[in-house]
């Protein structure tokens, strides 16, 4: 068994760097010009081919990222497990350290969520609770026909950008 594991990715993420910092420089200048002046069509291609070019970074990332995130919550998961929550001098490596420490988080179990709404309610101590609704609940009833009182509509607008058939890049 190995003493340690080097997953240092140093050399090569310079490299990558390097071969990069000219499309940085291209799309630095690129990219500061007014786009607003293009016309509509020149944006709907603009859209496209900035999106297509972070996915294309991901396709770089992602095979690393799925062995390092896998490793990574492993390798804290062995810390949880092992080491007691709060000891004070933890473990130390030859340029880091570790502590697991505790981190309570309130939860109130489905079979007392009425009640504790109740308790809110009664002392009017409506901080304890998130001001969000559930948009997935409200459209279900809105999709039968159900009116949801105190419920407004807030108009948002999402941008789609997909390819044309046998067009571009």
């Amino acid at each position: 068994m190995p003493k340690q594991i080097s997953v240092d990715l140093t050399k090569e993420l310079a490299a990558a760097i390097k071969a990069l910092q000219p499309a940085v420089k291209r799309l630095t200048v690129a990219l500061r010009a007014d786009f607003t002046k293009l016309p509509v069509g020149s944006l709907a291609d603009l859209l496209y081919d900035l999106r297509a070019a972070r996915q294309q970074l991901g396709t770089i990332t992602t095979p690393l990222d799925d062995l390092l995130a896998p490793a990574e919550k492993a390798v804290k998961e062995h810390f949880v497990n092992t080491l007691k929550a709060d000891e004070s001098s933890g473990v130390q490596g030859q340029y880091s350290r570790v502590q697991v420490t505790p981190n309570d988080i309130p939860v109130v179990k489905a079979e007392n969520w009425l009640k504790f709404f109740a308790y809110v309610a009664k002392t009017k101590q409506w901080e304890l609770l998130a001001h969000k609704i559930s948009a997935e609940a409200v459209r279900e009833r809105w999709n039968n026909k159900k009116q949801v009182k105190f419920v407004d509509v807030f108009h948002d607008k999402r941008v789609s950008c997909t390819k044309l058939q046998g067009k571009g890049r």
